[in-house]
């Protein structure tokens, strides 16, 4: 099976091949919803019934859609699972027009109060052409995912200003850590505060002191990365930018980290905040920088604070990220806080 890194590349070579392709050139100017910003949805309650969808790859046991609905019960949450979990196109979880369809059902109907999804892969950028971004203002909700997710939620909060959240998916590992970092950010209508724990912070490959403030925006690095010169590439000005990776080399790394500061990236942000980025050792160390040098090479001197070894990304420990609301960054002590309520 090819990786998440060959779904991005073949992805886009197909969407340039035309006449070779269910895609098709679309004029994806269109222009930003004028909403308030940031547009915050409301909390989870138990009782609240969620949508589960498929917006990416296809999931092949069937063993992760029944864990995930039982993980969702024991949150007090009633599941309604679109169509879309259980289909294979390809290794898409059903078809462009299949997964556009659920979106835009769990969006609509009011019953529903959040949005999770059952996994990344690839497959999400090709549904933004297609959505109507008022389906996410006229009835806002919850949003969360990373890994391919990525490019939804902050392409939703670039275009509507409603608050997205960087989390676990279906797949996840649920363990206590991430179970809890949910409920505190999603069931809690009170600020928000995330904290390095001491192992944490001694295991950070590099680190900045300072602090800074500024919406968060970001995620995995390589769908971010693939973002660029898009019209759903967010807005980097002043933000937080939060990053992390999976079976990337050093230099694949270096690849993408350069294509951000080339593009003025690092030049904009106000601070950084670095996940886990697991498997990403070299393939021969003796030919090659390592993960921690090449982070260093980037960001050793960086000008604005650092936090790296944040339990975010493709790990057990997930935190929930809110983007799109402002939060504090402090590297000295290794915290984000949101002075204001994440939900409402």
């Amino acid at each position: 099976m090819p990786n998440r890194r060959d779904f991005v590349r073949w992805g886009m070579l197909g969407a340039l091949m035309l006449g070779s392709s269910r895609l098709s050139a679309r004029n994806v100017l269109t222009p930003t919803l004028k909403v308030p910003n940031p547009l915050i949805p409301p909390r989870l309650k138990p009782g609240d019934k969620v949508a589960v969808v498929g917006l990416a790859g296809a999931v092949w046991n069937q063993k992760v859609i029944s864990s995930f609905k039982l993980i969702l019960k024991e949150l007090g949450l009633t599941a309604w699972l679109a169509p879309s979990v259980y289909l294979r196109d390809g290794y898409l979880s059903g078809t462009d027009e299949e997964r556009l369809k659920d979106l835009q059902q769990a969006l609509l109907d009011p019953e529903i109060k959040a949005v999770f999804c059952i996994r990344g892969g690839w497959g999400t950028a090709r549904l933004v052409e297609e959505i109507d971004w008022t389906w996410f203002t006229e009835n806002p909700k919850i949003i969360i995912g990373f890994s391919d997710i990525t490019y939804l939620i902050n392409a939703i909060n670039h275009r509507t200003g409603l608050v997205t959240y960087h989390g676990p998916v279906g797949n996840s590992g649920w363990n206590s850590f991430t179970v809890d970092a949910l409920k505190n950010a999603l069931f809690e209508a009170e600020p928000l505060q995330l904290s390095l724990t001491r192992s944490q912070a001694i295991k950070a490959k590099i680190r900045r002191p300072g602090k800074a403030t500024g919406a968060l925006i970001g995620g995995n690095l390589c769908v971010f990365t693939s973002m660029l010169g898009s019209p759903y590439f967010p807005d980097c000005q002043g933000k937080i930018l939060v990053l992390e990776e999976i079976g990337e080399e050093p230099y694949r790394i270096d690849r993408m980290l350069t294509s951000l500061r080339l593009a003025g990236v690092f030049s904009q942000i106000s601070g950084l905040v670095l996940g886990q980025f697991t498997d990403c050792a070299p393939d021969s160390p003796q030919q090659s920088y390592s993960l921690s040098e090449v982070l260093h090479q980037h960001f050793g001197a960086a000008p604005f604070p650092v936090l790296s070894n944040a339990p975010f990304g493709h790990t057990e420990n997930n935190w929930t990220l809110p983007l799109g609301t402002e939060a504090s960054l402090d590297a000295d002590l290794g915290t984000l806080t949101y002075a204001n309520p994440v939900v409402k």
